[in-house]
């Protein structure tokens, strides 16, 4: 039996349970808020056995059976209880210490490997395997380059990739605690966070955070992820005194690629990867026992030297909001779903905007109160979508908005 890694402890797990928890009852009822919230306020005391918060965590949820199994299955492949035989042991309690302890108890038998959901609104997530020592070499390299930091604190979803690696890995390879701010109002975090802090966050955090002037303490780091950070979100980190800024570029399907610590500067590739001679939509890198894998490339990429590039955009249409990756196309065929609706078409709202998705609908019949339409439409999608995923604003017309060679433009 092995020891277990310095990330698999009791709070750990739970922190990650009670995510994939919100995660999976958040997708299978659209509609349902505060899911996270109600569970948040289990890894905020200290757990003990009997404790009455774990014994009732997931009754309070009133999950059917088709919810359990849905939710026991993403748990089990999350954390590959399969490979140790303790899978069956969470469909027998709905005690959330007996899952953390199961995880645990597999985790000294074999912890070869993670598997990671894609954060994307696309209605069945895809599913990502990383083997655990590629994730422990990138965190190792993340670990050197902020050795001197006293604490985490995360803005984003542990069952992420993204926040396994930041949120989970590295204060655990640092000895260092993490704070999970997600509850906190951006600016305060900002506000709050004291010398020698690494704040993890996505730019719409920290567009968020930065609306109104403020000041950073000294020796704050700042790490985005799971999006472009866009040069303004730059200029006002650097504005309020932020020590030092990393945009980390990566996915689900291959953690972290390349990294930068300036807006304009090309994104440097990680030191674990490695450019084939002969393609430039792959990467790869060695396995431990020194066999080479390459890995397709989520985005297109334009290579400015060796090991330096700038992203063009995703080969797969998502766009990001609130650091979540959602698809236009999806939302757009769900509209068309709705009986009163002939045709329709979203894309991704200017930054000044709001950042938000908008939708532009042609009824069935044009009806005089188009604005009623609109926040009947809004409210059906909302039964069905996620937050990401709901169009801001929804613009009602006779036919969609295209230009005399017939193709699709954007509307006001």
């Amino acid at each position: 039996m092995m020891t277990n890694k310095p990330w698999w402890t009791i709070t750990t797990v739970l922190r990650l349970l009670v995510d994939v928890i919100a995660a999976e009852v958040t997708r299978a009822r659209p509609g349902l808020l505060g899911v996270r919230q109600a569970l948040a306020l289990l890894t905020e005391a200290p757990l003990h056995s009997d404790s009455p918060q774990l014994e009732q965590a997931l009754e309070r949820l009133d999950l059917d059976s088709l919810e359990f199994l849905n939710l026991v299955t993403a748990i089990v492949v999350l954390f590959h209880l399969h490979e140790t035989g303790l899978d069956q042991r969470l469909m027998t309690s709905r005690r959330l210490r007996v899952w953390v302890d199961t995880v645990l108890e597999s985790r000294r038998h074999w912890d070869e490997a993670m598997s990671f959901f894609t954060s994307g609104s696309t209605g069945q997530p895809k599913l990502c395997t990383h083997p655990l020592a590629w994730l422990e070499e990138e965190i190792s390299f993340f670990a050197n380059e902020l050795h001197d930091r006293r604490q985490v604190l995360s803005a984003v979803p542990f069952q992420h990739i993204y926040g396994f690696l930041f949120a989970t890995m590295l204060p655990a390879q640092l000895k260092i605690p993490v704070h999970d701010v997600r509850n906190a109002l951006p600016s305060n975090v900002l506000r709050r966070a004291q010398a020698g802090d690494v704040i993890v966050g996505h730019p719409a955090f920290f567009d968020l955070a930065l609306r109104s002037p403020l000041t950073l303490a000294p020796d704050v780091t700042v790490i985005s992820s799971t999006g472009h950070c866009p040069a303004s979100v730059w200029q006002r980190l650097a504005a309020a005194g932020c020590a030092r800024c990393i945009e980390v570029y990566g996915s689900s399907e291959t953690a972290g690629i390349g990294l930068r610590e300036a807006a304009g500067d090309p994104l440097q590739l990680l030191p674990h990867w490695s450019r084939p001679a002969d393609t430039v939509e792959h990467l790869s890198r060695y396995l431990p026992n020194g066999a080479v894998v390459t890995t397709a490339l989520p985005d297109q990429l334009q290579w400015v030297e060796a090991r330096q590039f700038q992203v063009l955009g995703r080969r797969d249409g998502a766009v990001q909001v609130g650091g979540v990756n959602v698809f236009p196309q999806r939302v757009q065929e769900c509209l068309c779903q709705h009986p009163d609706v002939i045709d329709a078409t979203v894309r991704l709202a200017s930054a000044a905007a709001g950042g938000r998705l908008k939708a532009f609908v042609v009824p069935r019949v044009i009806g005089a109160d188009s604005a009623q339409f609109a926040e009947h439409l809004h409210h059906w999608l909302s039964e069905r979508l996620t937050a990401a995923e709901l169009p801001r604003t929804i613009t009602i017309g006779a036919e969609l908005p295209r230009s005399s060679l017939g193709k699709l433009i954007d509307w006001i």
